[in-house]
């Protein structure tokens, strides 16, 4: 067997194993190592607000929860001297909103205050209120605000957050935010009006004035339609742009108060570290674990059949414990001679988790990540550590044409990987009969395969990508080159010296090279005995005892 081909063959083989590790490591093993939450496993800002305020769905730890629920309430109650429960209203107490009030009163009096909500100075007799632009009933439930751990009272009564404007405005307003207030509050309110008032300037027109009390109604009644003008001409004066940009620009300084406390939190510091850690530990056993199984798989696979030839025709109880125990052992040396690689992909693991989790925290920042976004980010990053790996410290020391169908490789495994997970995503959540979970990873695992073999074979034996490989190759260092030509000379000498010594010595070199690619190929020691003992027989070599029975050999050993 040529040394291409075996070459080949143990590609093929690398390529199997790898392919079955990460088929058993994303679809065996991943279920039963992470719980993907919606939101991730660290809480943030966004997320929180999200559950509380449209999204139930999202992961929030039962201990946040507890301390969303026990705020406290909008308005504390307290005993008065008198025994009576009263309700104290905090954040229309606090000594900023009153300080504020008094200034903006004194500039109203001197003509100069500005309404921005209006976009105009506020006339010295317009009945005028402070407002919150967000509300302190917003401010107080803001489940943020309440994970960040900030005063609600002093957070809503800052200068950002104050804007006068009339009476009737703020009332209207209320605890409203301003997209709220804008959109349904205001229009429903205007249009209502104009109803009252045109059901009302007819009814007017109906009632008579020949009575004092017929004409004192009459004059409740224009009273009434007039407050209702004032009303609506000062609801139709609002200027929409600038409201918006007024609750921007408060959100704006408000949120960064909030986000910088969280996120610069040794809290936040704590948890974010406890679930990257958590998940690089489980990322990196989900890898071992996932090789390990590849490894005995491939083992069973090769000693099986062996076993049941051995035993179908003379069955033999202990014949087939101790073929068992031999199988055994062979898959325990497997794992062994594997040792080294387990722990590498252990700590690749590791780093992948750990890269992952950040990765999702980062991104539940700014939004959501559903649960197969967890999953999809996990197997991403599994694909560019392998990749850098391979492509800072090229192990094997690849050409650059090789290097780069290696890299392309291992993350299209990653790419098919990612695409099994959706496609087992969708199926898990259609079919909802029995075993349909279990049916739903079984497909998905089938067709990561058929995606990756698909694949692999594209970039083995497309013409297209031969060419490109060839290409890349062409772009070789000195030191590789000076490297390949050597290799070209100690290829011709080994040549020579086989022509010599098949000249010289009469020897089969052919032969001699079959048996030495047939014991390379064996992984079962098992079957390398059976090889070296058909070799024996072949060339008649007198030994001391009987290849492949294990009694001779001990008996031989025995009267040494």
């Amino acid at each position: 067997m040529s040394v291409s081909v075996r070459a080949e063959l143990q590609l093929k083989e690398e390529l199997n194993r790898t392919i079955l590790q990460s088929l058993i490591s994303s679809f065996g093993i991943d279920p039963l190592l992470f719980e993907d939450k919606k939101g991730g496993d660290v809480t943030t800002i966004n997320n929180i607000r999200k559950h509380y305020n449209s999204d139930s769905d999202i992961y929030i730890p039962e201990h946040i929860k507890n301390e969303h629920e026990n705020r406290g309430e909008y308005k504390p109650a307290y005993i008065n001297s008198k025994g009576e429960s009263v309700k104290v209203d905090l954040y229309h107490t606090h000594n900023n909103y009153i300080n504020k009030g008094k200034d903006d009163k004194k500039s109203q009096v001197n003509g100069q205050l500005h309404d921005t909500y209006r976009n105009t100075l506020m006339n010295e007799n317009e009945n005028r209120q402070l407002d919150h632009i967000i509300s302190s009933h917003e401010v107080h439930n803001d489940a943020g605000r309440v994970l960040a751990g900030i005063d609600g009272v002093n957070l809503a009564n800052q200068e950002s957050n104050f804007q006068s404007t009339h009476s009737y405005v703020n009332n209207l307003k209320s605890n409203h935010s301003m997209d709220k207030f804008l959109d349904e509050i205001l229009p429903k309110t205007i249009n209502s009006k104009k109803e009252r008032i045109q059901n009302n300037q007819e009814k007017l027109n109906s009632i008579p004035s020949d009575t004092p009390e017929q004409r004192h109604n009459k004059r409740k009644l224009e009273d009434k339609i007039k407050k209702e003008k004032e009303h609506i001409e000062v609801l139709e004066s609002l200027n929409h742009e600038e409201m918006r940009k007024a609750d921007k620009k408060a959100r704006l300084v408000y949120d960064q108060q909030i986000n910088e406390e969280y996120y610069k939190s040794s809290r936040f510091f704590k948890d974010t570290a406890l679930a990257s850690a958590t998940a690089g530990f489980n990322m990196g056993l989900r890898q071992a674990i996932g090789l390990i199984l590849a490894e005995i798989w491939f083992e069973l696979r090769e000693g099986i059949p062996h076993l049941y030839e051995k035993t179908k025709s003379n069955f033999e109880f202990k014949d087939f414990i101790t073929n068992l125990k031999i199988l055994l052992s062979d898959i325990w040396e497997r794992v062994k001679s594997r040792f080294r690689n387990v722990l590498e992909i252990f700590k690749d693991g590791i780093l992948s988790g750990l890269l992952s989790s950040l990765t999702t925290t980062f991104i539940n920042i700014f939004m959501t990540t559903h649960r197969q976004i967890g999953r999809l980010i996990r197997e991403l990053w599994s694909s560019l550590v392998s990749a850098a790996k391979l492509i800072f410290f090229n192990p094997n020391k690849l050409t650059v044409g090789e290097l780069t169908r290696e890299v392309i490789r291992v993350l299209s495994i990653g790419a098919s990987v990612s695409l099994g997970v959706i496609i087992n995503q969708t199926l898990a959540s259609v079919m909802t009969f029995p075993f349909g979970i279990e049916l739903a990873a079984f497909v998905s695992a089938i067709a990561t395969g058929l995606i990756t073999l698909g694949i692999t074979y594209f970039l083995d034996h497309s013409e297209v990508m031969q060419k490109v490989w060839r290409f890349l190759d062409q772009f070789k260092n000195e030191a590789r080159q000076t490297l390949e030509y050597f290799q070209k000379v100690n290829a011709e000498l080994d040549r020579y010296l086989i022509e010599l010594a098949s000249l010289e010595f009469n020897l089969d070199v052919k032969s001699i090279a079959k048996f030495t690619d047939d014991l390379l190929l064996e992984n079962s020691e098992y079957e390398r005995s059976l090889i070296l003992a058909a070799e024996i027989n072949k060339r008649s070599i007198e030994i001391p005892f009987e290849p492949g029975n294990v009694d001779s050999l001990r008996s031989w050993l025995k009267g040494l």
